[in-house]
């Protein structure tokens, strides 16, 4: 059986992005685990926007049809890993200060009560 022409052309972008993926990885050393998949055509929406990208995990999905998009957006997806990889800690920090914070003023104002 052989490959439809459609078949071909979207190999070939999607070889484009895992190439240009792993030119990321290299360069900033880091991120190895990070996979991408296009995924043209897909329509997702979030808060009531439609989605070129996510990231989710350590998977950049890419949504677009364009391929030259969907190379900007997997650098876009990469760089949205990094920080969120690296800010994870600071955000469960506020997250449990948060919460602290919460329960000192409940207890201040039952102790007032």
């Amino acid at each position: 059986m052989t490959k439809s022409k459609l078949e071909v052309i979207y190999a070939h972008h999607h070889q484009a992005l895992k190439r240009e993926l792993q030119h990321l990885q290299q360069r900033m050393s880091i991120g190895y685990e990070v996979k991408a998949k296009w995924l043209p055509g897909t329509v997702k929406y979030h808060n009531g926007k439609q989605l070129a990208e996510e990231v989710i995990g350590d998977t950049i999905l890419i949504y677009t049809e364009n391929p030259q998009k969907a190379i900007e957006l997997v650098r876009h997806g990469f760089v949205e890993w990094m920080l969120n990889k690296h800010t994870k800690p600071y955000r469960q920090l506020v997250n449990k200060l948060i919460v602290l914070f919460e329960e000192q003023q409940y207890e201040r104002k039952e102790k007032n009560s």
